[in-house]
């Protein structure tokens, strides 16, 4: 705080003082006091009065610095009023008391908040737990009694789980670092597993699949690079074009890490909205058209943002290509060599 501030703050004060010194040379010029008396008187005056002023400004600048110090070398900001030396005059006693106590309250709000927050996660991994018994249920008929109808039943099933899959990731997204098993995995393996459990809703779609070398290896989990193409696969069905729908997985080594391509004949991505994509909530004209309402139900702009958040945890590079109306590729980017971390809690 600079001294023309301190002034500002008590300049009525000043005003008082100045008025009362007024009264009073006027009053001793009245008992016959003379004009150089009352000068001296008023330098006098003046002197007290600034070296005063100073005084109490050295005091509160000082003061004012050791608290800032304090609150910026502090982690958390909020235990200043805790963590800062007793308040000096009565002024700063109430203020502190405001600041513990509207701490104290904020502090409540956000642990019932988490307390919250927490419950309903764990209701939500609960229900989704309790809904794939019966899904997994529903596929088993199916596969047992192969009809139309079946076949057409099994393909929606596939697309329940894979909103299921999306719902307990979105809800474990703070801490889905917990369910990571990292090691040395096959993108052949995954690429095959995840066309198998998809195989009906593929048919379904009429979709045509081509696989160029995916003999690499990298390290990663397996079932979160499963979701990751699961989704990626969902979007190409979700905005597929009039022609029959063409998806291509191909790797290469590229720059140290190896490189996992998809890439589709669908709608296509328009060049001004490729930047967003990965953005939550972001579902561009596409989402927003004709390829608004599919089969494969109607555009949230979750399925991106959940990868690129899955690939940010990782350690998995993501970007994306694509020329309107022709095609859309995404690369994802696998490190070679990680150390290998396991974790023993699992969904």
């Amino acid at each position: 705080m600079k001294l023309f501030d301190y002034i500002s703050d008590v300049k009525g004060v000043l005003l008082v003082c100045f008025s009362a010194g007024l009264f009073f040379s006027l009053l001793l010029a009245a008992f016959g006091v003379g004009a150089a008396q009352l000068f001296l008187l008023w330098i006098c005056f003046f002197l007290i009065l600034f070296f005063t002023l100073f005084c109490c400004w050295q005091k509160k600048q000082k003061r004012l610095s050791y608290l800032l110090d304090t609150f910026h070398e502090l982690e958390p900001k909020y235990l200043l009023a805790e963590m800062a030396d007793a308040p000096d005059c009565a002024l700063e006693q109430v203020y502190f008391h405001l600041l513990r106590t509207a701490l104290k309250s904020m502090t409540d709000e956000v642990a019932a908040s988490k307390r919250q927050a927490s419950e309903y996660q764990e209701f939500l991994e609960q229900w989704v737990h309790e809904v794939k018994l019966p899904v997994t249920g529903i596929q088993l008929l199916c596969e047992n009694n192969k009809t139309d109808v079946t076949r057409k039943i099994l393909a929606q099933t596939q697309r329940i789980g894979q909103d299921v899959e999306k719902v307990l990731f979105y809800a474990r997204l703070g801490v889905a670092e917990k369910d990571y098993l990292i090691g040395e995995i096959s993108l052949r393996e995954c690429v095959m597993n995840v066309l198998a459990r998809n195989k009906q809703l593929l048919i379904e779609n009429g979709v045509s699949v081509r696989t160029e070398n995916l003999s690499h290896k990298v390290c990663s989990d397996s079932r979160w690079v499963s979701f990751l193409l699961t989704q990626l696969i969902s979007n190409s069905l979700k905005y597929k074009s009039a022609r029959p729908l063409v998806l291509d997985f191909a790797s290469r080594d590229t720059d140290g890490y190896v490189e996992l391509s998809v890439t589709d004949n669908g709608l296509g991505i328009r060049q001004s909205e490729l930047p967003r994509i990965f953005d939550k909530g972001f579902v561009g004209s596409n989402g927003r058209g004709a390829g608004a309402a599919t089969s494969m139900g109607a555009a949230t702009g979750m399925g991106l943002y959940l990868c690129a958040q899955l690939c940010e945890r990782l350690g998995i590079g993501i970007r994306a290509e694509s020329e309107w109306e022709q095609s859309t590729s995404v690369y994802l980017y696998f490190p070679k060599a990680q150390t290998v971390i396991t974790h023993d809690v699992s969904l």
